[in-house]
């Protein structure tokens, strides 16, 4: 008798879940072939289970002390086999990370060992990941500001009034750089462990019509050229914990970092060494930060981080953030921020082109500390189809000595802002309102003017606007600016970064309405008219010894398009133009009937 060949075949996992069964006659022929083929089942060894069971990265095998056989490298773009390749062979992948991997160090847009795509060395599931970017960013400016006329020297001697040339010209290049380590997997949860370290370039060139405006030397004429080399983040971010299965967290970080207390930039966004902890609870519905900063001095021409020298001002800031709260669609924020300001057990500050700014020129001249807290309530998201966006902070606390009121001041002021808008296809409408308190007795002991800790604010068109992209100068205030660059509120302090709050000032009204257009996905148009009050005159009034001024600022309007060619911020182009039609308020100041800037914006990033 004949025996029979029989058919051997091994029944595994492995082998049945990559078996796809399209049709019904896929299904016939495999019990066909059964049937007609006796089946040996061949028992396998728990070792053979084990085998087939255990979970491998697909390609290098792990070495005895789990790390990678093959080491990351930049060679892997050319390791890996084409992702158009016909071949129809299985590809084996070192690992999951250079699975057709098939970019290069120069190329942002593919998966790019510089950009933190594939590890450069570790362990499996403790990789190390590396980032750089490097930003160009270059800025022409024409703008007409209000100067004084030279008291050394002049370009105008038959000038009779205080005000001189208001042309002026300017041009700052940065280059950003940021280098990030980093290990762990970022997808889901914050980096186990990251440190980042950003060191900005800056050249700037600027040129007036007056001497004496750029530094206090008449001798250094009407231009100046300046460079500096600041570290804008320098920091460790260690994770602390995870305390849900959600990915709730707690995360430190410490060193120079970037702070934005509120949604707009309304009090305190700056670059400062500090530590904070950090994280989410309850599902990421609540976020919270608890930090402290020591507030740098800054760079004059620049604006960045000086050489680490102490600003002698520190920061305390607590915040939480609720999702969806009270209702679907909008976020709460709670702040309080408390600032200690003793620049004033100190000597007097000069900045780079020689100009006193701590104390300010103005008044008494005498040296103060400040001590104030603030109370904030934040809001932003929408109510259907309106866009909402509002702040309310109150502030109180203490100044040793202010230099207008002459005197030792309680501090008690408040601020408001809102915003509303609608989207229609591609146009959205805006309605926006902001009021800062001003100061309606400057000698009484009670300083009602609100003032920031260093304020930026995306709000009313933000640098867009005439009235917030320049620095007004009180001219005949000794240095003193009515309002600071890039600052909202008409606060008479000398400079927003080197010089102190100042709480006796006239306040603010703003009524803005604007229209954007997203003209194409490329393109965007913003515009924005505004109206502008002070609140109240006084303390203007008592510190240029003139009672005739009046509230009336005038009407800021301004227009803007950004253009992103290549569909993303790799590629940046933005123009903006602006007027204040002076009111009588302003005209009383400066005798002019408008004021202009002009601007233009190229990012390239890398």
């Amino acid at each position: 008798m004949t025996r029979r060949k029989y058919c051997e075949i091994t029944f595994d996992r492995v082998f049945f879940t990559n078996i796809e069964i399209r049709t019904s006659i896929h299904f016939v022929l495999l019990v066909t072939i059964l049937f007609l083929c006796p089946v040996e089942l061949k028992a396998e060894t728990s070792d053979d289970v084990d085998e087939v069971m255990t979970r491998k990265r697909p390609g290098a095998e792990e070495d005895l002390q789990g790390h990678y056989s093959e080491p990351f490298n930049e060679s892997i773009y050319d390791s890996i086999q084409s992702q158009d390749s016909s071949s129809s062979e299985f590809v084996s992948a070192p690992d999951r990370w250079r699975q057709f991997y098939k970019g290069k160090w120069y190329d942002p847009y593919n998966q790019n060992i510089l950009k933190g795509d594939v590890p450069i060395f570790g362990s499996p599931g403790h990789e190390w990941f590396f980032e750089a970017n490097l930003v160009s960013d270059t800025l022409v400016e024409l703008r007409n500001v209000p100067l004084g006329v030279g008291v050394a020297s002049t370009n105008n001697p038959q000038s009779n009034d205080v005000l001189g040339d208001y042309e002026q010209s300017m041009l700052s290049q940065n280059l950003l750089t940021r280098f990030s380590l980093i290990r762990g997997n970022t997808v889901f949860k914050p980096p186990a462990f990251e440190l980042r370290v950003a060191p900005v370039l800056n050249y700037n060139y600027t040129d007036v019509g007056e001497i004496g405006a750029l530094n206090v030397n008449p001798n250094q004429g009407t231009y100046r050229e300046d460079s500096h080399i600041g570290f804008q983040e320098l920091f460790i971010d260690a994770h602390i914990a995870d305390i849900s299965d959600r990915y709730d967290f707690v995360s430190t970080r410490l060193g120079i970092q970037r702070f934005n207390s509120d949604f707009r930039g309304f009090i305190f966004n700056d670059d400062a060494p500090g530590a904070r902890i950090f994280g989410t609870w309850d599902s990421n519905l609540y976020q919270y930060n608890l930090a402290w900063f020591n507030r740098l001095e800054k760079d004059t021409n620049s604006g960045l981080n000086s050489s680490f020298e102490d600003r002698f001002e520190q920061v305390l800031v607590g915040n939480l953030y609720f999702q969806d709260q009270p209702i679907l669609g909008q976020n709460l924020q709670l702040s309080v921020l408390h600032r200690e300001d003793r620049a004033g057990n100190h000597e007097s500050e000069y900045d780079q082109n020689g100009f006193l700014v701590r104390p300010a020129a103005i008044g008494n001249e005498r040296p103060k500390n400040i001590y104030n807290t603030y109370l904030g309530l934040n809001a932003d998201g929408h109510i259907g189809r309106i866009n909402t966006s509002g702040a309310f902070y109150y502030t109180f606390g203490s100044e040793t000595n202010n230099q207008i009121a002459q005197r030792d001041t309680t501090i008690s002021a408040y601020m408001a802002a809102l915003e509303l808008s609608y989207d229609i296809d591609w146009t959205r409408v805006r309605v926006s309102f902001f009021h800062s308190s001003g100061d309606s007795d400057p000698t009484d002991g009670t300083a009602t003017g609100f003032d920031t800790i260093s304020d930026t604010p995306n709000f009313a068109g933000g640098d867009l606007s005439y009235w917030q992209r320049q620095g007004i100068p009180l001219v005949g205030g000794g240095g003193v600016n009515l309002v600071n660059n890039l600052s909202l509120v008409p606060s008479l302090r000398a400079g927003k970064q080197q010089g102190q709050a100042n709480f006796v000032n006239p306040g603010l009204f703003l009524f803005n309405t604007g229209i954007d257009f997203e003209i194409t996905p490329k393109l965007k148009l913003i515009n924005n008219a505004s109206y502008l009050m002070f609140d109240d005159t006084a303390s203007l009034e008592f510190a240029r010894h003139d009672g005739s001024i009046s509230r009336d600022i005038g009407f800021d309007f301004s227009s803007g398009i950004l253009y992103r060619p290549f569909l993303n911020n790799n590629v940046q182009i933005r123009v903006g133009v602006a007027t204040l039609v002076l009111g009588d308020g302003l005209k009383n100041l400066y005798g002019q009937d408008a004021l202009y800037d002009a601007f233009s914006n190229l990012i390239f990033a890398f």
